[in-house]
């Protein structure tokens, strides 16, 4: 089982999805308003109603991009300058780098939306409906102890990590196209209505649009966290937090990712597969300054 750490929270969201243009607006009045996200008037500074002022600040936390000080402000991290800049790698979030890097910091944490990361880490076979993914989470939760979120809590976390990533059918583009397509992370392709049934499944294969720089990336974070300078393929393949569970790789489209490590990182990261035994090596390297090269490497494109 995944060590809990700390309670795991249901909401925060107010059942909207990420919008494109939310965290780059956010970080603009940031800038000249430190206490953004403590005013009354937010919601008339951001130019949204109520309830997604506290979205947005949600969403800014879980993204990675916006942190609380010790002061209780909400400021940019590293992460929210270098992304939502002027001249940052994607402020409004166009590319799919920029949305596939986002999906991660959301769902590789349990502290950070803990229903996108039981779903992405946790979930057997990949496929549920949303009562079922309530009542899974529910199950799981009071295993260790924590409050149990009420069916009402939870059936809300469990729809909008649906509106997150679920491809919008046509029906829903006729109904309300600006809704449907409000959120950029539905892009990614991950979460797909099952033919005929109710129920939805989380879509793995090659993931063509993600960058070998990103998955890098992520290999350097899962073995960074594990604390280990080796990494199993398997590992790197099904364990919570790793590349291939988050980002919904096959085998052959992790396979190929990492062949390509050694050129991508200066040999800094090499897969080796001798007598059978396949894993990545993590060989020299501060851990800090590759992390930062691999970033940058994956916008650079």
């Amino acid at each position: 089982m995944t060590t809990l750490q700390a309670p795991p929270t249901f909401s925060g969201h107010e059942t909207f999805a990420l919008r494109g243009g939310w965290l780059k607006k956010a970080f603009d009045l940031l800038a000249d308003c430190p206490d953004l996200f403590g005013r009354e008037d937010a919601f008339v500074l951001l130019g949204v109603g109520k309830n997604m002022a506290s979205s947005i600040r949600f969403w800014g936390r879980v993204c990675g991009v916006f942190a609380r000080d010790e002061l209780g402000n909400y400021t940019p991290t590293a992460l929210g300058h270098a992304l939502l800049a002027d001249d940052g790698w994607d402020p409004y979030l166009v590319t799919p780098a920029a949305r596939w890097l986002l999906h991660w910091h959301i769902a590789a944490r349990p502290e950070a939306a803990f229903t996108w990361f039981y779903a992405f880490n946790l979930l057997r076979g990949g496929e549920c409906s949303p009562t079922q993914l309530a009542t899974e989470i529910q199950t799981y939760v009071g295993e260790y102890g924590w409050k149990v979120p009420s069916d009402a809590t939870i059936k809300r976390d469990v729809e909008c990590l649906f509106h997150t990533y679920m491809v919008p059918d046509a029906r829903q583009l006729a109904a309300n196209v600006e809704d449907a397509l409000a959120c950029p992370l539905s892009s990614l392709g991950l979460l797909r209505q099952s033919l005929g049934s109710r129920s939805a499944y989380l879509a793995s294969g090659p993931q063509p649009s993600l960058p070998d720089a990103l998955v890098a990336w992520a290999t350097l974070a899962f073995m960074r966290a594990s604390g280990q300078r080796t990494a199993a393929f398997t590992d790197l393949a099904y364990s919570p937090g790793s590349p291939g569970r988050l980002f919904r790789l096959d085998d052959d489209g992790l396979l190929s990712r990492l062949l390509a490590l050694a050129d991508l990182t200066g040999g800094a990261l090499v897969y080796n597969d001798q007598a059978g035994i396949r894993q990545v090596y993590w060989q020299d390297g501060d851990g800090d300054e590759l992390a930062d090269a691999l970033l940058r490497r994956t916008f650079a494109a």
